[in-house]
């Protein structure tokens, strides 16, 4: 059905960002900003986001229920 990963709802209550790392909004911002560096094996694309809206995409994360 074209899904791959779990749901993003409460992502601010979780304790690890892809079982790897402590949520913390900076390693949010690194995982959204390039994965791979993270899980060489996550089915998460790398993109070619800016610092700045990788900011702004996790703190859109966080405010989700």
């Amino acid at each position: 059905m074209g899904r791959v990963g779990p749901s993003l709802g409460g992502v601010a209550k979780r304790a690890r960002i892809a079982d790897a790392l402590e949520n913390t909004p900076e390693n949010l911002i690194r995982w959204i900003r390039d994965p791979r560096s993270i899980d060489t094996h996550t089915s998460m694309p790398t993109m070619q986001i800016s610092e700045s809206k990788a900011r702004d995409i996790a703190a859109y994360l966080y405010t989700l229920k």
